[in-house]
């Protein structure tokens, strides 16, 4: 059977090393607690639960220090999660009680995120950020769409090339300056070229 061969404590965390190797860091205290000592030997399974039960406590504060910082779709907070090396089942356990507190919702997350960006992104930019931050396509779209929903993305753009572009000036060369600057910020091909249009010949929405 698996056996722990040595425990290093520091500042509340124990270095736990099974058959020679390390093997997770744990709350001391859970550790304490489990009775884990070195010579302790405990099967496949006991290691399991005894990662997840002593690296729990230590995955929570670290997701809340990082939702401390900025709201997070729970695939964003899932990925640094297991990057710290915390194990899938301890990431599982963590998310599934941030959900059950309320501070993971990836529908809410992302209906916030899309109503922010609106007035400097369309549609299809918000709708890449969204899955970039761990956001399933879906629930994505679903959010860009009910902010959407209500607003002329033509006019949405027109007002984001004002913000950038009030000269008065009508050029050609003004004209692919504004396309460009609405395709990079995810508005489609066809209001480009309209807002693009006017910047060219003038008209509504100047």
């Amino acid at each position: 059977m698996p056996t722990v061969t040595g425990l290093v404590e520091r500042r509340g965390r124990a270095k736990v090393f099974v058959d020679g190797e390390f093997w997770a860091v744990l709350d001391a205290a859970v550790a304490f607690d489990l009775g884990l000592a070195e010579g302790v030997e405990l099967s496949d399974e006991g290691l399991r639960e005894a990662r997840v039960a002593g690296e729990r406590p230590l995955a929570m504060t670290r997701a809340l220090n990082v939702l401390g910082y900025r709201a997070r779709a729970e695939g964003e907070l899932r990925t640094r999660l297991e990057r710290a090396g915390y194990a899938d089942a301890t990431v599982g356990a963590v998310l599934e009680r941030l959900r059950e507190l309320g501070y993971l919702d990836d529908g809410e997350f992302a209906r916030n995120a899309a109503h922010e960006k609106s007035r400097k992104y369309g549609p299809r930019r918000i709708l890449v950020d969204l899955k970039k931050s761990g956001v399933d396509e879906e629930v994505a779209r679903e959010a860009v769409e009910e902010e959407f929903s209500g607003d002329d993305e033509i006019e949405a753009a027109s007002a984001a090339a004002q913000r950038r572009y009030n000269t008065g000036e009508r050029s050609d060369a003004l004209a692919r300056r504004v396309y460009g600057f609405l395709a990079r910020r995810g508005y489609s091909a066809g209001v480009c070229a309209e807002v693009a249009r006017r910047y060219r010949e003038g008209g509504d929405g100047e």
